[in-house]
């Protein structure tokens, strides 16, 4: 991903340059378009690059933190205690009557 990334800030800045002066000769010298293309094609084409620069960074943290994680010692708070009964013991209300002061 990080590789299609910087492809196609590649291609944004390259083809920014080209249209950038195609524009700018088909408009019979028009350079405030040229010009605008040009920029466009690099700030694009930057703005790709760097997203795929900090996709692969990402990316190697995240294995390097995952080795770590995986290197570590298990923790004794790690561990749950194991889940107990929670069924309530109603034996003591087995011969418990209702009466009318209740």
């Amino acid at each position: 991903m990080s590789k299609l990334f910087k492809t196609l800030g590649a291609i944004w800045l390259i083809g920014g340059f080209i249209g950038g002066v195609i524009v700018f000769i088909i408009m019979e010298g028009n350079w405030l378009t040229g010009i605008t293309w040009l920029i466009s094609g690099a700030i694009m084409g930057a703005l790709f690059y760097t997203v795929g620069e900090i996709h692969e960074i990402v990316w190697e943290n995240n294995a390097l933190l995952r080795e770590v994680l995986h290197r570590l010692p298990q923790q004794p708070g790690d561990k749950k205690p194991p889940l107990g009964n929670s069924r309530a013991n109603l034996n003591a209300l087995k011969d418990y009557k209702m009466n009318a002061k209740d």
